[in-house]
């Protein structure tokens, strides 16, 4: 069943991608004449014709617009021979792409009855026309469908080709090994996704770049001529792209200096209710003060549908941090791994189809003189309950001392102690969170910009401005937020704990509970990112009240160890029991 639905997905992909291609094919045909006419243009010759009739030819869409022709009729004397011409530029039909077809109609239509210069074919005088020049703006557009349509057809219809289909998970042989079904699993040496990373952050720059690079050029005489500023916010997409170049390049260079660094699993494959272990070299030479952190996720993969749109979207369901246990190996620094898997999770599935899966993530990150390492391995799981024989007791115990220590140096890290009236409290500065204030703030700030730029000059506009101020606008204030506030947690005189939110050290918030009214710490996760290819969640830890309410203690620790670390920390800072 699996393979009769890859046959199928295969044979949709081909006739999905094709006409992507025919479109590219298209693109292509038409720019290269454009240029081609235009360079062999350079050398007709220059003579007075007569302009019979012309102008502008105005074309209304079904789902509204114009689109504009430049057409003509003239006659002209060649060699003492009289022809007729109707050709007015090299590029001809209507469209909309900037003012060129418009200018040159009304040029023509003001010139009817007299004489206008064309340039004529020496070589077949019967062909002229009444503008050379070549119009970059519509190159470029063509461009985008060479590129971007051709670029991605191409791809679908060889991948069409070339993909090798998943095994049917059902069958037989599968049944006591269900992770060989995946051809990637079939033995314990399991392959990073760096190099496939590499060439989908290239492809993907290269599709984005290809449609917006072009934009710049086509926005001028849309805000200077027709004054529609609303046009400014495509500026944005080619600032993206120049950011999606910095990530290929990095991308590249990690995969460069560090090369496959494949990941030997120990036992194979990972246990559910047992271990998941391994090794791996990196031709990188030891460096005792370089941490590598391994972090192990179980991942649901799911189809969230918005209306008409759908995308793929991941929730981590269970996750683990520990620092690998690092010593020279044979072609630079070999490291040991081992995580302790409780049992009634779900295990991995081996072939990807359909709307919902699970898989498992190990990631490795090192942060290092010049290119970090930033790998993404997907590795089996299942609930064999098999324990790593190859991993010894040091490696163990110096990686779970340093995974403690890491947690606890982390923890420290997010909150200042600084001694108060009853002892030392807790401090959360303003500007702990200016990496995501700063880009949140400048997101915001372009919605509103382009809002503001909208409703206030260009009349008529005001919903369409409208819309965009009410997106930048809490975004530009809840991003300004992040970086000035700050919270102060400290025990007062009468066996309480109270908590003050300040914003530019101003208090707009207090809250006050009773020491020992305090019975537990929770945390939870309320936001996240995604740093490189490893999904990094943020914990607020907290009393639980009546209801849903909360006393926030603490906020911005990284993952559930640190979040511990950091619950530690405040109970041992106010003397809490709990």
């Amino acid at each position: 069943m699996a393979q009769m639905s890859m046959r199928g997905g295969r044979i949709f992909l081909f006739l999905f991608g094709l006409p992507f291609l025919l479109t590219g094919i298209w693109a292509c045909y038409s720019v290269a004449s454009n240029i081609y006419d235009w360079q062999r243009m350079k050398n007709w010759q220059p003579v007075q014709a007569k302009i019979i009739s012309g102008g502008v030819k105005e074309s209304s869409g079904s789902e509204g617009g114009s689109t504009y022709a430049a057409e003509a009729t003239y006659q002209y004397d060649y060699m003492g021979m009289p022809h007729t011409g109707t050709r007015t530029a090299i590029s001809g039909g209507s469209d909309n792409i900037g003012s060129f077809n418009e200018d040159l109609g009304r040029r023509i239509e003001n010139a009817q009855g007299r004489t206008m210069e064309v340039y004529v074919n020496p070589d077949n005088p019967d062909e002229a026309v009444i503008n050379r020049d070549i119009r970059w703006s519509m190159v470029g557009f063509k461009s985008v469908f060479l590129f971007a349509f051709g670029g991605v057809g191409l791809a679908m219809v060889l991948g069409s080709i070339l993909a090798r289909g998943p095994n049917d998970a059902s069958l037989p042989q599968y049944r006591d090994a269900p992770w060989l079904a995946n051809n990637d699993w079939q033995t314990p040496e399991i392959k990073s996704g760096s190099k496939a990373a590499m060439f989908f952050a290239w492809g993907f720059c290269f599709l984005w770049n290809c449609i917006s690079m072009p934009l710049p050029f086509l926005l001028v005489e849309e805000v200077t001529k027709k004054e529609n500023y609303a046009a400014l916010l495509g500026l944005l997409f080619p600032l993206v792209g120049v950011g999606l170049i910095v990530w290929a390049v990095r991308q590249t260079l990690e995969w460069k200096r560090f090369g496959a660094a494949p990941v030997t699993l120990d036992p194979f494959p990972g246990s559910i209710g047992g271990h998941v272990g391994g090794t791996l070299e990196l031709p990188y030479p030891f460096d005792p003060a370089v941490k590598y952190v391994f972090t192990l996720s179980s991942i649901y993969s799911y189809v969230s549908r918005s209306g008409k749109n759908s995308d793929r979207r991941e929730t981590v369901k269970w996750q683990e941090t520990a620092v690998g246990y690092a010593e020279t190996g044979l072609y630079g620094t070999r490291l040991s791994f081992r995580f302790d898997v409780p049992e009634g999770l779900t295990p991995s599935d081996a072939v990807h189809l359909g709307r919902e899966y699970h898989l498992w993530r190990l990631n490795l990150t090192a942060d290092m003189p010049g290119v970090d390492v930033d790998r993404d391995y997907e590795i089996p799981v299942y609930p064999t309950k098999h324990k790593s024989l190859r991993i010894d007791g040091r490696a163990v115990q110096h990686s779970a001392s340093a995974t403690q220590e890491l947690e606890q140096t982390g923890a420290k890290k997010r909150v200042q102690l600084r001694p108060g009236m009853m002892g030392d409290e807790l401090f959360y500065p303003m500007g702990r969170n200016i990496g995501g204030a700063v880009i949140g703030t400048i997101v915001g700030l372009c919605f509103a910009g382009v809002g503001a730029v909208v409703a206030l000059i260009k009349d008529g506009s005001y919903i369409f401005g409208g819309i965009f101020l009410l997106i930048g606008v809490p975004i530009t204030l809840g991003s300004f937020y992040m970086a000035v506030n700050s919270l102060t947690v400290r025990r007062d005189g009468q066996g309480g704990i109270e908590t003050i939110r300040r914003v530019f050290g101003i208090p707009v918030k207090r809250g006050y509970i009773a020491a020992d009214a305090i019975t537990k710490l929770d945390w939870d996760s309320h936001t996240g990112v995604t740093k490189g290819n490893k999904q990094i969640k943020f914990y607020d830890i907290f009393v639980p009240l009546e209801g849903k309410k909360r006393l926030v203690l603490g906020e911005g620790f990284q993952g559930t160890g640190e979040a511990e670390a950091g619950a530690k920390l405040i109970r041992e800072t106010l003397g809490l029991r709990s």
